[in-house]
């Protein structure tokens, strides 16, 4: 098996088969270079939700200035490496 059949097979296992909601498909290199799908059982508890095709990052808030002066800032001392 070629690793675009091992990919489309388990996509197509990910979709129709009835243990999909406990179990994830993929694809895997044996040591001889063939490729075969593996069949991974899920934690219990945890949603196999299928894969989406976009992740939308949520912004992060800007950082606050430092309110500390700058001598603060730039203080040496024992703790410093």
């Amino acid at each position: 098996m070629t690793r675009a059949e091992a990919e489309g097979f388990a996509r197509a296992q990910g979709r129709e088969h009835p243990d999909r909601k406990t179990h994830r498909w993929m694809a895997k290199e044996q040591p001889d270079g063939s490729w075969t799908v593996v069949r991974v059982r899920m934690p219990p508890g945890m949603r196999v939700d299928p894969l989406k095709t976009t992740t939308e990052a949520k912004p992060e808030p800007p950082q606050p200035d430092d309110t500390r002066t700058s001598y603060d800032r730039g203080v040496g001392g024992p703790w410093a490496g």
